[in-house]
């Protein structure tokens, strides 16, 4: 089981990688396309500002979880995860438990656990202007990234510290 969790954690990482970077890389080119429109045809897009927004939320929550997966993201007290003491495993999943559990809470629920105030299924009664999109596909990453985080600390959690 252990075996299978740090294998999902590596392998969901590797299709966050990929997908951050195919969503700068997109980011780019359409800002480039907005400017090239704006100032060569004199005629920008509506949608281009859109677009780059939009990738630049999921590049960079998706990037947030490979940062995470490499002990790369900002903290304030470093607690090595794999360190075998049982107390800093405590601390360390209880610091990510304590920021993301609001989170993903709200995303689904809002007020008395109303399904209908949560944070998707009010995206999911907007349309972007520009694009039309549903919003609810453009905030979608927020769940999703939260699921990621907790697989990456599950087998952070679980990893045996290597001997030296």
């Amino acid at each position: 089981m252990i075996g299978f969790l740090h294998q999902a954690s590596a392998q969901v990482d590797r299709a966050c990688l990929l997908l951050a970077k195919v969503a700068l890389v997109g980011m780019a080119l359409t800002v480039l396309l907005q400017i090239w429109a704006r100032y060569g045809f004199d005629y920008p897009f509506s949608w281009t500002e859109e677009l780059a927004r939009y990738l630049m939320i999921w590049a960079g929550l998706l990037g947030a979880t490979c940062a995470f997966k490499r002990r790369l993201d900002p903290t304030v007290v470093q607690v090595n995860p794999e360190d075998q003491r049982l107390w800093h495993r405590v601390v360390f999943a209880l610091t990510v438990l304590i920021f993301l559990s609001p989170i993903l809470y709200y995303c689904f629920f809002g007020p008395n656990m109303n399904f209908e105030r949560g944070f998707l299924w009010r995206s999911s009664n907007r349309m972007s202007q520009g694009m039309g999109v549903n919003m609810a596909m453009v905030g979608a990453i927020v769940p999703l990234s939260c699921s990621i985080l907790l697989l990456h600390l599950a087998a952070l959690l679980t990893t045996k510290k290597a001997a030296t």
